[in-house]
């Protein structure tokens, strides 16, 4: 199983022609399309998607994921091996630091056997290598066949969500197509400061919000954060934009604590 995740859109023939050279390798590759709508060169935003998205895929598994703003450049291109059996194929540019902090990496190829390369470009490497790469080892290519092993690997600069004098510290994510804002705190975190449905949350010490189960639990234009269904909190406004009204930005510290009443 292939999934693939790119910034390329589904309007460019790019998703189209990668998916090609990896069924030319592999007609027997599925390959299950994550997204190819990520805002371009957003790397951090590909990064959170990729972690969410892998969670649902078995052992085994092969990530093809394309932000690359350094294509041609002297960044590498890699495939990271990590410690629950997923493969993670793409540019050395931060997009797999996220399932590198949640899994753990066993070991990390750099893509320099071009004997499962498929042509060579300058700007396509999402064609020419990395889909390619992606369909040998479904065919079961040993990752050790790919290149070099290399020691270590670009790091997205990002802070754990962790619980302060009894309010949650985290930042934002990513804000998705309907301006809801995804956090990187998990659920166990409000889980251990006993956060009960119902109750009012202030954000950054400016907003309230209520804590419920789904968008519906509150009136339409209200402020609401909830359990997401990849694990991690999201702060929306029920038929609105959360992102156009709070003003956060991407990568942002957002403090979250239950209003005492």
């Amino acid at each position: 199983m292939i999934g693939f995740l790119t910034d390329w859109s589904v309007r460019s023939h790019y998703v189209g022609v990668a998916k090609a050279v990896m069924k030319r390798i592999n007609p027997s590759a599925e390959i299950i399309d994550i997204t190819h709508e990520i805002e371009p060169f957003n790397v951090r935003m590909a990064s959170h998607i990729l972690l969410r998205a892998s969670k649902d895929f078995p052992e085994g598994s092969i990530f093809v994921a394309v932000v690359d703003y350094g294509v041609g450049t002297s960044r590498k291109a890699i495939c990271m091996r990590t410690k629950n059996e997923q493969y993670y194929v793409g540019p050395d540019n931060g997009i797999f630091t996220h399932v590198a902090l949640e899994y753990g990496v066993k070991q990390i190829r750099e893509l320099n056997n071009k004997k499962y390369h498929y042509a060579s470009s300058y700007t396509f490497h999402g064609r020419d290598i990395f889909a390619p790469v992606a369909a040998h080892l479904s065919k079961g290519v040993p990752f050790e066949d790919l290149g070099d092993v290399l020691p270590n690997f670009v790091v997205l600069p990002t802070k754990q969500a962790q619980i302060l004098n009894e309010s949650v510290v985290g930042e934002v994510a990513y804000f998705d197509s309907f301006g809801n804002i995804q956090t990187n705190v998990p659920i166990e975190l409000v889980e251990r400061l006993d956060w009960q449905m119902d109750d009012t949350i202030v954000i950054n010490d400016k907003f309230e919000a209520s804590y419920v189960r789904a968008f519906g639990d509150v009136a339409k234009g209200q402020l609401l954060i909830h359990p997401d269904s990849s694990g991690f909190l999201e702060i929306a406004i029920n038929q609105g934009s959360a992102a156009e009204n709070l003003g956060l930005k991407q990568g942002q510290q957002i403090t979250l604590r239950r209003k005492k009443s």
